[in-house]
């Protein structure tokens, strides 16, 4: 068996593969009838967080699988894109893509080798069914929160931080709630609605000579009242761009 790059590998682990209008992430069967449930809940979201960067690129994929991550033949774990795809990305997005992926796998490797040592010593309690989804739940928004703050404590990001004391509450339009998110592409804000629920996210993005990429992102959620968030969301940008002093773009 071979992975995109056409290497020889001893462990298939995971691959992101490309349905008709979303990404499935296909695990390794024993594996996923392996998993501990702490572990299943730290893979989430990572695996989110992945789908959602590789969904933004998905219509220059001309292949099926458009990630994946494997043990090689030298047991040395080795993630792949789908041929000429990397050359897409952004250099900053691409690396945080492929350290989250490297920390599924790291996470994947831990249940074997935990499952390993209670085949050993007979406290092994048999296969679980589990079904691995990517899809946003509670949970998942939580954890998503949870890498967001963790990469504003990373010495990567120092020149990149953005405090949300920056925004002030009474700045913001009415029942608007904020929180820290997580994407590749930079620090994420993401606002939620009292009434109307999930708004969507803003993504902060650092180009260099002071200045601040804005990308606001729309959430899809409740079509009917796609136009009142909208509008809310708009509010919101606004408010970011003067407060931050950025530059927007429109996506």
């Amino acid at each position: 068996m071979k992975n995109l790059a056409g290497h020889n590998i001893s462990i298939f682990l995971f691959q992101f593969v490309l349905r008709k209008n979303a990404i499935s992430f296909v695990l390794n069967e024993s594996i996923a009838e392996d998993l501990y449930p702490e572990i299943e809940e730290q893979i989430q979201p990572l695996t989110q967080a992945c789908s959602e960067t590789l969904m933004r690129h998905r219509h220059l994929c001309h292949e099926e699988i458009i990630m994946d991550g494997n043990i090689l033949v030298d047991n040395c774990f080795e993630v792949m894109l789908s041929a000429g795809l990397g050359k897409h990305f952004a250099e900053r997005e691409k690396q945080n893509l492929f350290n989250d992926a490297h920390k599924i796998a790291n996470l994947l490797m831990e249940v074997m080798d935990r499952r390993t040592k209670e085949l050993e010593q007979g406290t092994y309690p048999g296969p679980q069914y589990v079904t691995p989804k990517i899809q946003r739940t509670q949970s998942t928004n939580k954890g998503l929160e949870a890498l967001g703050r963790k990469r504003q404590q990373s010495p990567w990001d120092t020149n990149e931080i953005y405090d949300l004391s920056r925004l002030n509450p009474d700045d913001l339009p009415k029942d608007v709630l904020v929180r820290k998110g997580y994407d590749h592409r930079g620090h994420c804000l993401a606002f939620e609605h009292k009434r109307l629920g999930d708004l969507g996210r803003i993504i902060l993005t650092y180009i260099g000579k002071d200045k601040t990429l804005v990308e606001a992102e729309l959430s899809k959620d409740n079509p009917d009242t796609l136009d009142e968030k909208q509008k809310v969301l708009e509010e919101i940008v606004s408010t970011v761009e003067f407060n931050l002093r950025t530059i927007v773009k429109d996506i």
